[in-house]
């Protein structure tokens, strides 16, 4: 993944926790890309305000995956249909293709959880987790996600508890992120999601800058965290 992409992810889902709303959308790239489809390019977000979670039918389905569900009204989302439709018209129209669908975590760590898996479109091969559990130090965590396509949904008769917890079948497996970009904004990364073990000199208020620095020799690096 580009560092600005990583950057920008992060820019933005602050943002929109700040505003106390969790953060999801699709991640793109090129067909032609390197590493496709595990390899993003792009990003699209999704309007956090038309999360449909609480429209009576889902809230009822989220409410039966246990007490985390029924105490945080914003634990989980629902994407607005004509948005999630005019979304993948744009993606295609543009020449690209989506290769994994992301969200944040408002509480909870980067795991991927039982409702994460159970909600996963099979689709799609990964799926990028952000945790603003703490704000100051996030994470960017991908996994692996190899699904049959009959396990999908929630219901309002599932009576579940836990599913906020992580998922620990072999079907899902973590990945590791690396970032390509100058050593400018990876430094910066770093700084923002290891802000204790920062490179000094680097920007420690979690603020990514606007990518990107042209000037800086170009590297790839493991995301930390």
């Amino acid at each position: 993944m580009p560092v600005a992409l990583c950057l920008r992810l992060l820019r933005q889902a602050a943002r929109i926790h700040r505003a106390g709303l969790k953060s999801y959308g699709l991640l793109t790239a090129e067909p032609g890309a390197a590493g496709y489809p595990f390899t993003a390019t792009g990003v699209v977000f999704l309007d956090s305000r038309k999360n449909r979670r609480n429209d009576p039918g889902h809230r009822a389905a989220f409410r039966a995956q246990g007490d985390y569900f029924r105490q945080f009204d914003d634990a989980g989302f629902v994407a607005d249909p004509a948005e999630l439709l005019a979304a993948c018209r744009a993606i295609e129209d543009s020449g690209r293709e989506i290769v994994a669908p992301f969200h944040s975590h408002r509480r909870q760590p980067a795991n991927f959880s039982l409702i994460d898996y159970r909600l996963h479109n099979p689709a799609f091969a990964w799926h990028l987790i952000i945790s603003l559990a703490d704000p100051h130090r996030p994470v960017l965590q991908p996994f692996g996600v190899d699904k049959d396509p009959s396990d999908f949904g929630i219901s309002d008769q599932d009576a579940r508890q836990g599913s906020e917890l992580a998922y620990t079948g072999p079907e899902v497996t973590p990945l590791a992120l690396v970032a390509h970009g100058s050593r400018r904004d990876l430094r910066c990364l770093t700084a923002t999601v290891r802000p204790a073990t920062a490179p000094a000199g680097a920007d420690r208020q979690a603020r990514p800058p606007d990518p990107s620095d042209s000037a800086q020799p170009a590297t790839h690096e493991p995301v930390p965290g």
